[in-house]
């Protein structure tokens, strides 16, 4: 096992849910599951020769900096109140065993290990809340808790363990930790179709949760929804300019990026500031609800695919009956819906949606593609027409590793533009975007390259995120770091 460097100063406060003493050594493990649940830590760790341990943070650190340093006979003491006569059969013949035990705290699986200088003991809670602290804690975007690995984090971009040296989560871990969270009607699914996804919440946020079953048994993924909503200037959109798309009272705003890019956080943005500017009627639909809205200046309605309605298109057309102003489409997944949606924003409401594309001229594309031939005439006058803008986004890694910055591309749908697309003439659009700066509009290798100018990427990330890599190439050349 690697222990890192143990960081000082961690507050007392945080064990006041457990009357503990001042040494922290204890002679039976629940004491140590009962600790590790106060301060909501996945892990334990009890060597002798070392002070109890655990995982916050990212770091090794003390249960307490007055923590004693526990003995050889310590650790016997914790080995006899917790395993079997079996057990420690097994721990005497084999040198390690591992386990799954009840405790008061819950669930937890132990790894025992005979050493030189005694047992050593980690235990792992088997609750989901445990880890979500951990990604909270340290600004990860993802918690991974798979079967047959260890558990891992993404964080600022990168899949990475959680910590050194974790012990395999075995498929009965991971049964036991989606038991944790699942209600009945979710279980019922997951044992159905092999896959659920859905909103979770505790007392320390909200998160997308989802659960797959696969040869080697369930795969739990969070991804950690920000608790506040994030204004506009916070997330680095140029407000001045998507501002006035959202003072039209009719058309099509579309964010779009790959998975993971930021899209929902900018639709959450955006709606949050409708939300305080105008006096409308906002329905939002989604899968799963993430940011959860309470009226400003609107009235506010959120419904989530599969617990309020059976699909977007479903919801969607339950909702031009229902007099909105404005509707959030947490996905255009498919022709019904974007058909749906279109007609949305040519009827007179205001709709901001998302797609799965890497550039404003290729959402046009898709957009048109979803449709057969024969009504393409007719649908590229109705996007030339309702189209109000579209922002395409991506998440980069900052060089100096404190988070990600977002790049972005942005289209505003003038005359000349929507001429392109009455036309089919798309492949002008990148043109067009490059002499509309006094509209707001910009190319994403435009934000690329003043990101790299401000030192935030590094040129690898520059090049590798572009769209020109020929033009790009030769802009590094031109612009070496300084």
């Amino acid at each position: 096992m690697v222990i890192l460097s143990w960081k000082r100063g961690f507050k007392r406060d945080r064990l006041s849910l457990v009357n503990m003493n001042d040494t922290y050594i204890f002679d039976n493990i629940n004491r140590y599951l009962e600790l590790g649940l106060s301060i909501k830590s996945p892990t334990l760790y009890l060597a002798p020769g070392y002070q109890p341990y655990m995982m916050q943070a990212a770091q090794y650190i003390p249960v307490a900096p007055e923590a004693a340093v526990l003995t050889a006979e310590d650790t016997a003491a914790l080995v006899d109140s917790c395993a079997s006569a079996e057990q420690k059969a097994t721990l005497a013949e084999n040198g390690t065993v591992d386990f799954i035990a009840d405790s008061p705290s819950g669930k937890y699986h132990a790894y025992i290990y005979a050493q030189e200088s005694g047992y050593m003991l980690v235990t792992i809670s088997l609750h989901v809340d445990a880890y979500l602290r951990q990604g909270i804690d340290c600004r990860c975007s993802d918690i991974h808790l798979p079967s047959a690995c260890a558990p891992s984090w993404r964080r600022f971009g990168s899949l990475q363990p959680i910590w050194e040296g974790a012990p395999i989560l075995t498929a009965e871990d991971a049964e036991i930790l989606t038991d944790s969270f699942l209600s009945e009607k979710e279980w019922a699914r997951l044992r159905e179709i092999g896959d659920v996804d859905f909103a979770y919440s505790n007392d320390l946020g909200r998160y997308r949760a989802s659960v797959v079953s696969q040869r080697l048994g369930y795969n739990i993924c969070f991804r950690i929804i920000n608790s506040s909503v994030l204004s506009m200037e916070q997330i680095g959109l140029p407000s001045e300019y998507v501002v006035p798309l959202t003072r039209f009272t009719n058309g099509l705003i579309l964010v779009t990026g790959s998975v993971g890019s930021g899209k929902s956080t900018t639709l959450a943005s955006i709606i949050d500031f409708i939300n305080q500017d105008r006096h409308d009627h906002i329905i939002t639909l989604e899968d799963p609800i993430e940011s959860v809205f309470e009226p400003k200046g609107c009235q506010v309605n959120q419904r989530e695919v599969r617990r309020h309605t059976q699909s977007f298109e479903r919801a969607l057309r339950a909702a031009l009956r229902e007099d909105p102003d404005v509707i959030m489409v947490g996905e255009m997944r498919n022709l019904e819906t974007i058909s749906l949606a279109l007609t949305a924003a040519e009827t007179g409401h205001l709709v901001l949606g998302t797609l799965h594309t890497g550039s404003a001229a290729r959402t046009i594309d898709r957009i048109l593609d979803a449709f057969p031939l024969e009504e393409r005439d007719h649908i590229r006058i109705m996007v030339s027409e309702s189209l109000r803008g579209v922002l395409s986004q991506q998440l980069i890694p900052k060089k100096d590793g404190t988070g990600r910055v977002m790049a972005l591309e942005m289209l505003v749908n003038t005359s000349a533009v929507a001429n392109c697309i009455r036309e089919g003439k798309t492949f002008m659009i990148p043109g067009l975007i490059q002499t509309g700066k006094n509209q707001g509009m910009r190319l994403m290798d435009d934000s690329l390259q003043a990101l790299y100018k401000e030192g935030t990427i590094s040129a690898e990330e520059c090049m590798q995120r572009a769209t020109d890599h020929v033009m790009m190439e030769k802009f590094l050349k031109e612009n070496p770091v300084a």
